[in-house]
């Protein structure tokens, strides 16, 4: 789908009244994929002073990153890096992780992808706890979150999204098999 398109329909939600979550939606049944969507609705919502843009720290980090001298090849380097960047953006460690691909990919190097950034256990654990509570609210899974996996607010309001986001489009007949 063309970008014209997608914020037709953005611009038609709006003027609707429909929420973050139905516009997505609604650029999901027009063809765009979920992330294509999510994506636009954050630009388009900018660019319309819905919501106002992140205040990032993507360059300060790259230039942290640099003068760090860290080889971020070397796994134990790397996950000390990521600590640094947390503590001194005070950023996510999903964040920190990005930052650190982002230098990886501006100055060639290859990051190994099977052990970097996600952790598979971390990831099935979530996967069985939302699984196991389907009807679980926002509370009860920012309760989970913060003390099962110690994660901190921010990052669970993002992962609660993305749930609640699913449970529509199932609701509307999409299916997730075979992806």
């Amino acid at each position: 789908m063309s970008k014209e398109q997608m914020l037709e329909v953005f611009e038609a939600g709006i003027d609707a009244g429909d929420s973050r979550d139905s516009i997505i939606v609604s650029m999901v049944q027009n063809g765009c994929s979920l992330n294509s969507a999510q994506n636009w609705y954050k630009d388009f919502a900018v660019d319309a002073g819905i919501v106002s843009s992140r205040i990032g720290h993507k360059k300060e980090a790259l230039e942290f990153i640099a003068q760090s001298g860290v080889d971020i090849l070397n796994d134990e380097d790397r996950v000390a890096l990521r600590g640094s960047l947390v503590e001194e953006f005070g950023v996510a460690s999903s964040t920190a992780n990005d930052y650190i691909k982002a230098h990886a990919e501006v100055n060639g190097i290859e990051l190994p992808r099977s052990n970097f950034g996600a952790n598979p256990e971390e990831q099935e654990k979530i996967f069985n706890w939302v699984t196991e509570n389907m009807d679980c609210d926002k509370p009860g899974f920012k309760d989970f979150m913060v003390t099962e996996m110690g994660r901190s607010s921010g990052s669970i309001d993002e992962y609660y999204r993305g749930i609640a986001l699913a449970r529509k489009l199932q609701a509307g007949g999409y299916t997730f098999a075979g992806e």
